[in-house]
């Protein structure tokens, strides 16, 4: 499939003539180009991406549909040289990834143009994945999942948080990831308590819940899961706690379909966990999308009032409780929207493993 020419059938509607991407994400999406420097200029005729010679190995492998320029001076004043825009044009560009100083240069070296800002222009392509783009991110699971079943058996009383996140992203590069998603978030005890507990030095104890947030990129697409395993023998408040969110994150995950709402998916889990007693211990949207970005659209989220679930779409489900100097836990599975169904692209455990 031709991006670019998808994302210029957009240019009329939007009120814009050219298109200038900043975004490395964004710019692998549309022409395949693995480099972490350059500009890509998309014109109503010709698209340029801009880089420099370091990058002539994988520019000449790996670019599609767009004409390569190789540069020695600053990729705006290449751009310039290019004579690709004309005056009185419209130019849009990503607010998101422009920085303050390089748009204060490109509005100072074309001052004759107009330019319109755009939060989410090449991101609204990138919402509904390709078959291709899916089995990407269903590998990328496999990959994570079977990682964390191997570090299982490392899970022990006095073993630091730090070294449970070193093992398992040693087992997924070793698997074939590429690097993780995001710092692998090792939590235990009080400290699972923080929905985004990076690991730490503090060593497990028994007694407590260890709430592990991971996962690796294969082939630039991204894989994101949650799993809470026990150390110990739970209390019946640490059981309660657990399969409340067990069951709102069951809940959720088997009312999604083509379709469905998504702010109706997050109301189906936090309505459960509320009912149990644990409603303002929710403290985040059910779930984000997952693709190029570990979090991207959509979101799943009550404040998502437009939100429909989509063929092609990948996001994930994640409800949670979190007690302030007590514990917490997380349940999070990521799933696709197919032709006519669901798959669940992460296939862990999900009642609680006592260790």
């Amino acid at each position: 499939m031709d991006r670019i020419k998808e994302l210029k059938s957009r240019f009329k509607p939007n009120n814009i003539d050219c298109f200038l991407i900043t975004s490395r994400n964004n710019i692998y999406y549309l022409t395949g180009f693995t480099g972490d420097a350059g500009i890509l200029f998309i014109a109503p005729r010709k698209a340029k991406l801009i880089t420099d010679y370091r990058f002539q190995g994988e520019v000449v492998d790996r670019v599609r549909n767009a004409e390569v320029c190789l540069t020695k001076k600053k990729y705006i004043e290449e751009l310039a040289t290019l004579r690709v825009i004309k005056r009185k044009e419209r130019v849009g560009f990503e607010s998101k990834y422009v920085p303050y100083n390089l748009y204060w240069e490109i509005r100072k070296k074309f001052n004759w143009l107009k330019f319109k800002s755009f939060d989410s222009f090449v991101e609204d392509l990138r919402l509904r994945k390709s078959g291709d783009e899916i089995e990407n991110i269903k590998k990328a699971c496999k990959i994570a999942d079977k990682a964390f079943t191997g570090v299982l058996g490392y899970i022990k009383e006095g073993v630091r948080e730090i070294e449970i996140a070193a093992e398992l992203e040693y087992r997924m590069k070793k698997l074939g990831g590429e690097k993780p998603s995001f710092d692998t978030i090792v939590a235990s005890g009080f400290r699972s308590a923080i929905p985004h507990g990076t690991a730490s030095d503090k060593k497990l104890k028994k007694g407590e819940f260890i709430t592990i947030d991971f996962g690796t990129y294969y082939n630039g697409y991204a894989s994101d899961t949650t799993r809470t395993v026990f150390l110990g023998t739970p209390t019946l408040r640490d059981k309660k706690i657990y399969n409340t969110v067990y069951y709102a994150q069951k809940n959720a995950r088997e009312a999604t379909e083509e379709g469905v709402k998504l702010k109706v998916l997050d109301k189906i889990a936090r309505d459960y966990i509320k009912e149990n007693g644990y409603g303002k211990y929710f403290t985040h949207s059910l779930g984000h999308g997952v693709g190029l970005d570990v979090h991207e659209a959509p979101i799943i989220s009550y404040r998502n009032n437009n939100g429909i679930a989509e063929k092609g779409m990948v996001f994930t489900i994640e409800p949670g409780i979190y007690i302030p100097d007590y514990q917490g836990t997380r349940i999070e599975d990521t799933v696709a929207i197919l032709d006519g169904r669901v798959e669940v692209l992460t296939n862990l455990e999900r009642e609680l493993i006592v260790l």
